[in-house]
């Protein structure tokens, strides 16, 4: 009787133990998809911003795809909650035309920048040439090794084009 308690009490040690394990497999590969979709929305970023960096004169602005750089007001607000195929036919897929490449996520990271206002440098009117500052927004997404896990980061970006 003692025996068969025994290996009941163990038997039950050893399906609690497994179960924590499963749980902690399943946070660590849950956690490793997060990393990947903030990495790949991350370097999406960056290459937006560096398109924005490359830039020396004012740039075209457009209001439909294909568009590197989008009016004012043109996109929907809640990024976030567009579908992958919104995405797929509005933004620049992260690495096109470099050596980048991001073998991991579930699918290509994309951006897109967004013209935002431009500041003058002075307040004073229909003097010479107007000298300021254009205002971006960079929005990029990016899937984890599953589509469940979803980045989308933006950064604003000031860039002087006189």
């Amino acid at each position: 009787m003692v025996s068969l308690m025994m290996l009941l009490l163990l038997t039950i040690i050893g399906i609690t133990a497994m179960n924590t394990v499963t749980m902690e497999e399943r946070m660590a590969g849950n956690l490793r998809d997060s990393n990947l979709a903030f990495q790949g929305a991350e370097a999406a970023l960056r290459d937006g911003e560096g398109t924005l960096e490359a830039l020396t004169l004012e740039p075209t602005l457009c209001s439909s795809a294909p568009c590197k750089i989008w009016n004012e007001d043109v996109l929907p607000f809640y990024l976030e909650d567009q579908p992958a195929s919104w995405w797929a036919s509005n933004a620049v897929e992260y690495g096109v035309g470099s050596s980048h490449e991001l073998v991991s996520n579930n699918s290509d990271p994309r951006w897109f920048n967004e013209f935002l206002e431009f500041s003058r440098d002075s307040l004073t009117v229909g003097h010479g040439v107007t000298t300021g500052r254009s205002f971006f927004r960079v929005t990029a997404r990016s899937e984890g090794g599953s589509d469940t896990a979803l980045s989308v980061l933006q950064s604003t970006f000031v860039k002087r084009l006189n």
